[in-house]
């Protein structure tokens, strides 16, 4: 006789993978490695972490990463828009003038 299997749910139906850097991935299995040595509570996942994460993050911290990612295209852009504020605006080719001629 068939079994019905429909109702079964699959144990991964729910999860989707999140790409990170191997180093990355280290640092986390070593973290709750490290926080779930004691066996007196639950075991933290990766998941309850990053909820975690994402529920306190505050606009510092978000400020911080932004701030690590800064290219030097960005940065450009954000001296234009200074120097905009202060002097008025100014052309692109004026603006790369200005940046070549100090």
């Amino acid at each position: 006789m068939k079994e019905n299997t429909n109702n079964q749910k699959k144990k991964n139906e729910d999860y989707a993978s999140i790409r990170v850097k191997a180093g990355t991935k280290l640092e986390i299995n070593k973290f709750l490695e490290k926080v779930n040595k004691t066996e007196d509570c639950g075991k933290v996942t990766f998941d309850a972490l990053v909820t975690y994460f994402l529920k306190n993050v505050t606009s510092d911290d978000i400020k911080s990463q932004q701030n690590g990612a800064i290219t030097w295209a960005h940065e450009d852009r954000r001296l234009k828009r200074l120097w905009e504020k202060k002097k008025g605006k100014v052309s692109e080719v004026e603006w790369k003038k200005l940046l070549y001629m100090g």
